[in-house]
């Protein structure tokens, strides 16, 4: 099963490429990121929105200054949390200044050097895809000891 990444942004038209370049990169490291579109009123998200933020492995908000749609990005982030999102795995990624959920990660921008936020914000991801991945064998290690004593007790 993939790691799903839904990536909600509030950037300037000019920022987008950063989301893309952001999207690209965790694509390469076997995550499946989704980046909603804004072609509906900000109150709440339709059916469409609300299937992508079902069963998420994490949520990125991106904010600039410059954004103009924290809105959606709110709208998104409590309709995911509503449908069960662990706020652990919320990464914001925004401007200093900007106001962040008080639960996740945080990596500030550097203007300076973006591919330098893009590179620590897809660690964090990759850090959360790891320990998706661990629980999943440890899981799968626990079920099968159960199994191989249950075959056991048989004999």
């Amino acid at each position: 099963m993939s790691f799903r990444v839904y990536i909600g942004h509030s950037v300037a038209p000019h920022e987008l490429g950063a989301i893309y370049a952001m999207a690209e990169l965790a694509a390469g490291k076997g995550m499946e990121p989704i980046i909603p579109d804004r072609r509906w009123p900000p109150d709440e998200p339709p059916a469409r929105i609300q299937q992508f933020l079902k069963g998420l492995d994490a949520f990125v908000t991106v904010a600039t200054l410059g954004g103009e749609y924290i809105a959606w990005v709110t709208s998104e982030l409590s309709t995911a949390l509503a449908l069960g999102m662990n706020p652990q795995k919320i990464v914001s990624v925004v401007d200093q200044g900007v106001q962040v959920p008080e639960v996740g990660h945080v990596v500030i921008i550097d203007r300076s050097n973006f591919d330098v936020t893009i590179s620590k914000t897809v660690e964090i991801l990759e850090q959360l895809q790891m320990d998706r991945t661990q629980r999943n064998l440890l899981a799968g290690l626990v079920l099968g000891g159960l199994m191989a004593l249950l075959l056991a007790s048989r004999e």
